[in-house]
Formats: structure tokens, C-alpha cells, sequence
């Protein structure tokens, strides 16, 4: 009998349900996050004018999943509050760090509302065909982004430099 309380103990310590995973995650992300910006668990608390205690708990994920408090972290650290919603949804705890400058998860959101307000409920009948047009015409604009961005000459100069760096190979060394 002592032995099945023991396990219980131990089960309730690391709860595997869906809410406890989540958790651990949504944690895993904030810490991140948090780490990424540079910023104390002391100076996270005062942005988002909460104690510090309070603050502690939510990181660690011992508290419920709160969608205000997520909020008021990405405004605090200056993340997209979206992508960490969606990095805990698809279990990628990456996919915040990803996008915390260019804000994309949250940009999509408001180009999705803009368009809801331009076309209003008739915007569910658009075909998924016509998405994904959309999102291979952004993919080419990105790859021409990154094409042009490294022809530059800011990027030449600083591969030129990295080369410069570079030790000699064997028939570049004066054999004196």
C-alpha cells in the first residue's frame, strides 16, 4: 500500500497530463525568451507591474495557463505573444525565438483582421489554393530579400574581412 501512495506522490509531483506538458512548455518559452532579451525575472515582474513572486510562478509554469499574463510578457520583453501561443499549441518551443523581432505570428493576425474587415465573412470562402499562392509569392519576395541582401556590399566586405582572417594553406606559406 505504501508503495502505490509512493507512486502517486511521485505522479502528482510530474503530472503527464496535457495542462501539465503545456505548462512545462509555456515555462520552457518564457524562460527562453527572457534569457534572449537579457532581462532578470526581477525586471520581467516590474514591466509587466506585478510582484515578483507572482512573476516566478507564472515562469515556472505553476500556475494556470494565463492568456492576459502571455500578453504581458511579450509586451515586457518585446516578443509576439502569438508565437508563443503557437509555439505551446505545436509543441515548438522554438518558433517564439523565431519570430520575437519580426513579430510575424502577430502580423498575420492583424493582416488577417485587415482583411476581414475589407471582406467581411465572405473571407472563409476563400479557396486554400489561393493561400498557399500567396504564401509561394512571399517565399520568392523573402528569397529575393535574402538574394539581395547578400550581394551587398556590407555583406562582401564583411565576408572579405572573414577571408582576410583566414590562415594561409600550405602554398600560400613562403617556404624561406
Amino acid at each position: 500500500m505504501a508503495a502505490k501512495t509512493k507512486a502517486a506522490k511521485s505522479k502528482a509531483a510530474a503530472p503527464k497530463t496535457a495542462l501539465a506538458r503545456q505548462g512545462r512548455l509555456l515555462s520552457k518559452i518564457l524562460e527562453m525568451l527572457r534569457k534572449e532579451r537579457g532581462m532578470s525575472q526581477e525586471d520581467v515582474a516590474a514591466a509587466m507591474a506585478m510582484p515578483i513572486r507572482t512573476y516566478s510562478d507564472f515562469e515556472r509554469g505553476t500556475r494556470a495557463y494565463d492568456f492576459n499574463k502571455v500578453r504581458l510578457f511579450a509586451k515586457a520583453t518585446n516578443t509576439d505573444a502569438n508565437a508563443i501561443h503557437l509555439g505551446v499549441q505545436y509543441n515548438w518551443p522554438e518558433l517564439p525565438l523565431l519570430l520575437m523581432d519580426n513579430k510575424m505570428a502577430t502580423a498575420f493576425f492583424v493582416l488577417t483582421r485587415d482583411l476581414h474587415t475589407a471582406f467581411g465573412p465572405r473571407l472563409s470562402r476563400v479557396p486554400a489554393a489561393l493561400w498557399v499562392a500567396g504564401f509561394r509569392h512571399i517565399e520568392e519576395q523573402i528569397r529575393k530579400h535574402f538574394e539581395r541582401q547578400d550581394a551587398s556590399i556590407d555583406d562582401y566586405i564583411a565576408r572579405a574581412i572573414a577571408k582576410t582572417y583566414e590562415e594561409p594553406s600550405r602554398d600560400d606559406e613562403d617556404d624561406s
